[in-house]
């Protein structure tokens, strides 16, 4: 990784690190993903967690006997440790995954890969450290996402497409056996609980290396503040104020 993006991946460290203990109260995107990718998991005996956070319980996994839970942030590995003390917690980066190559038969990772700035690296990375045959199951935060925020003037992230998502899965190397990419809106009592539960998870609205021409909020005072919360009441459901991820879902298994 190069200077700018070592910077990048340092400061994500640090605010999952400082998200690690409260993670659970604000993680209602990631959960909703993930009972989505845990069904769609097949059998294996070593499973490797990337951007594991505080943990994810793979009970139901037929025949599982080991799982290495890599994360950046160390406060996140430790929270997990104390969750799951019988799962390998290993400070790392998706893009140089610390792993001998063939060494584990099934790959998870939830809404994480996202932070990555070369996704192709780190789909390559998992499929260097995958045996024959092993299964790739991801879920990736893609474009378009949090349009509520940005329509109410907030700079945010801008996430990958779908397609190029897809393009980082060459058919040399995998198989792929699901791919599509789906809208999964939570809601929440107010606009402060909103975007709490973005800061609340390690994210942030936007990182330093996003660019947009869109304008940015200002907010000047509690005024501004209040007119803020009057636009984003004319968006609210019955369920409360909506938020839209959408989620690229991919199965995919190494080829060679």
């Amino acid at each position: 990784m190069n200077k700018g993006s070592n910077g990048l991946k340092q400061q994500l460290a640090t605010n999952f690190s400082a998200a690690a203990n409260n993670y659970h109260s604000y993680d209602v995107l990631q959960q909703e993903s993930a009972k989505r990718l845990l069904a769609q998991m097949s059998a294996c005996e070593h499973l490797l967690d990337i951007g594991a956070g505080p943990g994810t319980c793979f009970g139901h996994i037929e025949g599982l006997k080991q799982v290495t839970s890599l994360d950046i942030a160390p406060g996140m590995l430790r929270q997990l440790i104390t969750n799951f003390p019988s799962y390998l917690a290993v400070c790392g980066d998706a893009q140089n995954l610390p792993l001998a190559a063939a060494s584990v038969d099934g790959i998870y990772s939830n809404v994480a890969l996202q932070w990555c700035d070369n996704l192709a690296l780190a789909i390559a990375e998992a499929n260097r450290v995958l045996k024959v045959a092993g299964e790739l199951n991801v879920s990736i935060v893609s474009q378009d996402s949090l349009f509520q925020l940005r329509e109410l003037g907030f700079k945010i992230n801008q996430f990958i497409a779908p397609s190029n998502i897809q393009a980082c899965f060459d058919d040399e190397h995998w198989d792929i056996e699901l791919c599509d990419t789906q809208a999964i809106t939570v809601h929440f009592d107010d606009l402060k609980a909103m975007l709490q539960s973005i800061k609340g998870v390690g994210a942030a609205i936007v990182t330093p290396t996003s660019s947009t021409n869109l304008p940015q909020v200002t907010l000047r005072g509690r005024k501004d503040w209040q007119a803020l919360q009057a636009k984003a009441e004319l968006n609210r459901a019955p369920e409360g104020l909506p938020l839209t991820y959408n989620i690229s879902f991919i199965k995919a298994r190494k080829k060679r």
